[in-house]
């Protein structure tokens, strides 16, 4: 590291300058104002009900949908969803998820398993029914934000090409995947081509109203492109009270072993 060395005639007339006179902190732009609440808020979620969209693509055909609405509450948490995979071997299922245990609905019966502490499942619907993942993109992008403000919602955006989108795109990739080895040796292989992102919130609770994270990679030796869009819309926030599993599936659900997720 460079050593600095200052004068003993040089600090003095620094001290004396600082003391003569001060300047006034600048005030944070409209836009970071924005950022700051929007994350104070996204923080403060206790409850809601939110749609998730998924949607793939591979060279721009063969798209896949997945939609996932769910009504939830926490501390503790307890979420009810309904589940849409129109690419998995199980297109259709209901769930719950009460503390540790997961009640699924599949084949016309209930079942339940109990999860381990610290589950990555459990961790895994924490952040798709809080959007932590378009907070997380955001804290990255603040310096580079847009803001659109209209009548009863501000939008914050970002789109582009560069290290800024792939670095983004790449932690939120880790992020979902609990920072695995395989995604880590899978991000090595593809480059991010391409990284859009939109927060909207409302404009008197700063709350989310809509998420939307865009995503387009390539692998480096096929060349093969893939395209993924995720859409987070959100309603009742902090508004939905506290509900249970219903009795009769709290009777009727067989008990399984636990599951290692």
């Amino acid at each position: 590291m460079k050593k600095i060395i200052i004068t003993a005639v040089g600090f003095m007339a620094m001290l004396l300058a600082g003391c003569g006179s001060t300047k006034p902190a600048s005030k944070p732009s409209a836009t970071m104002t924005i950022v700051n609440h929007a994350q104070k808020a996204a923080h403060q979620i206790k409850s809601g009900n939110v749609v998730l969209v998924t949607k793939n693509s591979q060279n721009n055909n063969q798209s896949t949908t997945g939609k996932m609405a769910a009504k939830f509450h926490l501390k503790p948490m307890i979420v009810q969803a309904k589940l849409n995979n129109a690419a998995g071997l199980v297109k259709n299922y209901d769930y719950f998820i009460d503390g540790r245990t997961v009640y699924i609905h599949a084949d016309n019966s209930w079942s339940k398993q109990l999860l381990p502490k610290k589950s990555p499942l459990i961790k895994s619907v924490h952040r798709q029914v809080t959007g932590s993942s378009a907070v997380r993109a955001m804290d990255y992008l603040k310096k580079h934000l847009k803001l659109e403000k209209n009548k009863t919602t501000d939008v914050l955006s970002y789109s582009g090409q560069g290290k800024l989108g792939s670095m983004v795109a790449k932690k939120l990739i880790l992020a979902e995947a609990n920072h695995s080895e395989s995604t880590k040796n899978i991000l090595k292989k593809v480059k991010i081509t391409k990284f859009s992102y939109k927060y909207t919130l409302d404009k008197k609770t700063y709350l989310p109203v809509q998420t939307y994270i865009y995503m387009q990679y390539q692998d480096k030796r096929s060349k093969k492109s893939i395209t993924e869009a995720v859409t987070g819309t959100y309603t009742n926030v902090n508004k939905v009270k506290r509900f249970k599993v219903p009795a009769y599936i709290h009777k009727n659900a067989a008990s399984t072993n636990q599951v290692n997720e």
